[in-house]
């Protein structure tokens, strides 16, 4: 029994999965097949596929049955496309929590480049940093955001209630 489940645990690792919880495994890396808007991916990885909900970050939403389009929501979304799309990126969870409350991964976004997706967005005024929640980057996040504010970049160009 021991040897099956030392032999389960290299399988995982091998395949890039991360032990989070008992009897629960989180995908360490995977292949984007699907933008849903610029903070939200769908990753393949080991045979399955995972909503993942980039940590830290707030895109503009692009529309949908349970949200109206706002100013930027499809630049920020085009954007994600066009950096993360076909493309194998690496997930790193930050936080204490992996799943949000629509049950999607929450994980930083590591590009084949070695690029951090939310910092990405943030610095291009295309996200702004997530306030409440508590996760590694919050600090770095927000001296970007504020860097974007100042410059008035993307979302930050717009007086808010016009946002």
């Amino acid at each position: 029994m021991i040897r099956v489940a030392v032999l389960f645990a290299v399988t995982m690792a091998l395949a890039g999965w991360h032990g989070a919880l008992a009897g629960q495994f989180l995908p360490t890396s995977g292949l984007v097949v699907y933008v849903f808007d610029g903070d939200t991916l769908k990753v393949e990885s080991g045979g399955r596929s995972f909503k993942v909900r980039v940590l830290g970050i707030d895109t503009p939403e692009v529309g949908g049955p349970y949200t109206r389009i706002e100013p930027f929501g499809r630049m920020a979304s085009d954007r994600t496309k066009a950096l993360a799309l076909g493309k194998r990126v690496r997930l790193e969870y930050g936080s204490k929590r992996y799943k949000d409350r629509f049950g999607r991964l929450l994980a930083y976004v590591t590009l084949p480049d070695g690029r951090d997706l939310g910092r990405l967005l943030i610095t291009e005024g295309l996200a702004e940093a997530f306030r409440s929640t508590r996760y590694g980057r919050k600090k770095l996040y927000h001296q970007l955001e504020a860097q974007a504010r100042k410059a008035r970049l993307g979302i930050w160009s717009k007086p808010r209630k016009r946002r």
